[in-house]
């Protein structure tokens, strides 16, 4: 039977639960919103006895008619429940009806326990294969960052849900700048991720709404240092005074040249590098998915790479570890690039990821590669990412270009100077 639009019940038999006698218990399900809750009513009848079009025990038997009574009481104390949840409470679901029916408070889930939730979920991915370690890492760093807050703003180690409200994500992000030091990006970051744990919640029907959505997280483009042509020039023909530099200056080209992270080229194998459908040899990642589209992290190998490969083709640490560079720790990585720029004479800061911002900005985009091959050459699962660099290479030309007149005003003024607008 339908209340009205957002409540329905029904009264059936749970055939499944059959008596020896041949008698079935009656519930009532009541279904808010979709939501499902079952209420059992003690009551037991003959299922021949029985009708489910009505919702009530045939006959007009004494049993019959206090039975039928007890459906009845159950159905008005359910609406009436129902009701006046809906007067406290801007959400009513089925089991609050179910608990406010039984004389029941249904507990408010907390923060953490829907944080944890999403951990455990991760944890099972990982351990299966689904996830990398690393989003664990960040998952239970986030739980850390939110316990610290909610200590810290609420004395408290959790919050029921339908207790945050919007001021909670600038008190968040707040507690993190001032408190802990960490810069506005990375503190909107953390905060994202529990705006999309409160989301899943939601879905699961553990709170009403995510206040947290209205909250807009800003993102501070960050300055990203990246070689030009003729850095990479000066890079590439320095010899280093010492080995160990030599190694760490070959990696981090072939990196500009292939655009892949420190992590993924110090685990690339011989395996990785394939004859592919055009002949070419490329750095292909997985194996099962060669095509002849361009696939993510797959990359033909420009003369430069070959050239670093073959460098180390006979290097005992390479053949003894199956690796393509001799790259094996990353400890002191970043403290040998600025070694190598001071040596270079380049006025910029080296870092594993100025090699992969090389690759997108100087190596590529710069030279008309299209945007898409470029996203699918990074592996990036948006272009969106991707099109950060096709700023920077924007701002690159504008600034040149600023340059440039310049130069043609000190040489041609007469030329160059009081020129018109032109119309929009």
């Amino acid at each position: 039977m339908k209340v009205n639009e957002d409540l329905s019940l029904l009264v059936l038999l749970e055939k499944s639960r059959m008596t020896k006698d041949g008698k079935a218990t009656i519930i009532i399900r009541l279904t808010v919103e979709g939501k499902r809750a079952e209420i059992s009513l003690g009551q037991k009848v003959r299922i021949e006895n029985w009708n489910q079009e009505s919702g009530t025990v045939k006959g007009s038997s004494q049993e019959a008619r206090l039975i039928n009574n007890a459906i009845e009481t159950a159905r008005v104390t359910i609406r009436k429940k129902y009701d006046a949840l809906c007067l406290d409470n801007e959400f009513v679901s089925a089991t609050m009806v179910k608990a406010a029916y039984q004389n029941k408070q249904e507990r408010t889930k907390g923060l953490m326990e829907a944080i944890d939730l999403a951990i455990q979920r991760i944890a099972e991915k990982v351990e299966k294969k689904k996830r990398a370690k690393a989003t664990l890492t960040k998952w239970n760093t986030t739980r850390d960052k939110a316990a610290s807050f909610l200590q810290h703003a609420f004395r408290s180690t959790d919050i029921p849900l339908n207790k945050i409200t919007l001021s909670f994500a600038e008190d968040f992000v707040d507690f993190l700048m001032l408190q802990q030091g960490i810069e506005s990006n990375t503190a909107n970051k953390y905060l994202k991720t529990i705006r999309g744990v409160i989301t899943n919640v939601v879905a699961r029907g553990w709170v009403a709404n995510n206040p947290l959505c209205a909250y807009q997280c800003s993102y501070i483009e960050p300055e990203r240092d990246i070689l030009d042509e003729n850095e990479i020039l000066i890079l590439h023909n320095k010899q280093m005074p010492v080995e160990r530099l030599e190694h760490v200056k070959n990696a981090y080209l072939f990196m500009c040249f292939t655009g892949f992270a420190y992590k993924d080229t110090s685990k690339l194998t011989r395996d990785n590098v394939v004859t592919h459908f055009d002949g070419e040899q490329w750095i292909v990642k997985n194996r099962q998915k060669v095509t002849k589209a361009v696939c993510r992290e797959n990359v033909p190998l420009l003369p430069i790479a070959k050239e670093i490969i073959a460098k180390y083709e006979n290097d005992p640490y390479c053949i003894e570890h199956n690796v393509l560079l001799p790259i094996n720790s990353n400890q002191k990585y970043n403290a040998y690039l600025k070694e190598i720029a001071d040596l270079c004479g380049i006025k910029k800061e080296l870092t594993t990821h100025t090699a992969r911002h090389t690759f997108a900005t100087t190596v590529t985009l710069a030279n008309g590669v299209p945007l898409e091959t470029v996203s699918a050459l990074l592996g990036h699962k948006s272009i969106k990412t991707t099109q950060i660099y096709a700023k920077i290479v924007a701002q690159k030309v504008s600034a040149d270009m600023g340059m440039l007149k310049e130069r043609l005003i000190v040489k041609m003024p007469s030329i160059m100077l009081q020129r018109p607008e032109i119309a929009a």
